[in-house]
């Protein structure tokens, strides 16, 4: 591709230099070529008058399968090649062709280089690329004007004597070969969202790449619509509670007909539905913010009893089996805020009995492992898509299917449960089959951390 490299020595090398083109081109067809007498070979289409060498032997350049070109000799005198001959040019040959594909792949690795280092110095988001031992690597212009200036003259030391911000850190030191993201607070008070992904040669971790994203403007707006929310829904109870409360009493300033029952029993009912809406809009800002998390010892097995003594009646009105399974006299104490992560176990176990069908069964159990807790709730209900199963604990989100959908609700129940339960240092997840059933998991550990103690 394009005009080859030529290089030569000896006192007929610019007279001999049209030679280069047939020779490699018979090399090409033959591997090798070797001329005994020059001017007895017709292959190589001397014409008359120009100058020749008396004899010649090439071989070909070639490492791996690539083929880098052809190295010859040509002498004044004719001459027999040994077969030492031939085997001394072969090596010098393989030599050459080694040098040739180190070169190659040097000015690849640079021309790579090169091209990475002009595509992270554009790269507005910073950057930064850590190794096997967890130092730094790499960092762009975007990271040390957000991280700090050490982080500019960092390369090749450990990235936690580098970065100050633990969150980031974190992230960077996982072992696991997963994906992890982290929100990081910089000097400057931006919020960035952190996302390291490992990468991985021959099976192992050689690595991460950590990519920052500047979130500052939606954490903003998050807050905005939040006190949005909560201001309304304060403003929206003493309006509701007058409503119900007149809906109330318009049967004690005269009788009502049936049809104006009916339309009293709907009014009274939309009140409701519109409380509960305010009221779970108004605990999630509240947990959200860490208001209200009063730490105590609390005995789990007054937790789950509270849950499915009050949910009892629930159950047994659709004919559903509520089963409660937990080994009573080995519970211990959990530190947690009682009515918060009774209020999470609430919410899952009538979320359960509101999918499951007439006659179904409901299946609430405890069990401690290690130093957590694990409370499962099993239906035999409709199922969740696998759509609908990236974003069921989110805010307002109700699942696709036609029977969810028919039934009444905020679509706040399940991220009120996510919100204690990280709040508790907790998770929470569901695994689901479509038309036969889903169990919800919630564990917390028996102990919170100091941070998150007042």
């Amino acid at each position: 591709q394009g005009q080859p490299t030529v290089y030569a020595l000896g006192p007929f090398k610019d007279k001999y230099a049209y030679l280069d083109d047939p020779i490699i081109a018979l090399v090409h067809q033959h591997e090798r070529l070797v001329v005994t007498n020059v001017a007895r070979e017709r292959k190589l289409n001397i014409s008359a008058g120009r100058p020749y060498p008396g004899s010649l032997a090439a071989v070909p350049l070639r490492h791996e399968n690539q083929y880098y070109g052809v190295l010859w000799f040509g002498y004044e005198q004719p001459r027999l090649f040994s077969e030492t001959d031939i085997r001394f040019l072969t090596t010098l040959a393989s030599q050459a062709a080694l040098a040739a594909s180190n070169n190659h792949l040097f000015r690849s690795a640079e021309v790579g280089r090169q091209r990475l280092e002009a595509i992270l110095d554009s790269t507005p988001d910073p950057v930064l690329v850590t190794d096997q031992f967890n130092r730094l690597l790499l960092a762009n212009p975007a990271a040390w004007q957000v991280l700090g200036a050490a982080v500019g003259t960092g390369a090749g030391k450990p990235i936690d004597k580098v970065v100050i911000q633990k969150p980031l850190v974190d992230i960077l030191l996982v072992s696991s070969p997963d994906k992890v993201s982290a929100e990081v607070v910089v000097p400057n008070g931006q919020v960035y969202l952190a996302t390291a992904s490992p990468v991985v040669a021959d099976g192992e971790l050689v690595g991460r790449v950590c990519i920052l994203r500047d979130v500052t403007h939606f954490k903003e707006l998050d807050t905005m619509k939040t006190e949005f929310v909560n201001t309304v829904s304060h403003d929206l109870r003493s309006p509701l509670t007058l409503m119900r409360g007149y809906a109330t009493m318009l049967e004690m300033v005269g009788s009502l007909n049936e049809q104006q029952q009916g339309y009293v029993k709907k009014i009274i009912s939309g009140v409701e539905s519109m409380a509960r809406l305010v009221n779970n809009l108004l605990d999630l800002g509240r947990i959200d913010v860490g208001v209200g998390l009063k730490l105590q010892m609390v005995p789990l097995v007054d937790i789950i009893e509270q849950v499915t003594n009050t949910l009892q009646m629930s159950a047994t009105q659709k004919n559903i089996q509520l089963d409660v399974d937990f080994p009573r006299n080995t519970m211990p104490l959990i530190e947690a805020d009682q009515a918060l992560l009774q209020q999470a176990m609430y919410n899952l176990v009538e979320n359960a009995i509101k999918y499951t069908p007439q006659n179904g069964r409901v299946s609430a159990r405890l069990k401690v492992l290690g130093d957590s807790v694990l409370f499962e709730v099993q239906d035999t209900g409709i199922g969740i898509a696998p759509s609908d199963l990236p974003r069921l604990f989110e805010k307002f989100y109700r699942g696709s299917q036609r029977e969810a959908r028919e039934q009444k609700g905020t679509g706040l129940g399940l991220a009120i449960v996510k919100s204690i339960t990280e709040k508790h240092g907790g998770k929470v997840w569901v695994e689901s089959e479509l038309g036969k059933g889903s169990t919800f998991y919630l564990q917390v550990p028996l102990q919170q951390p100091k941070d998150n103690r007042g």
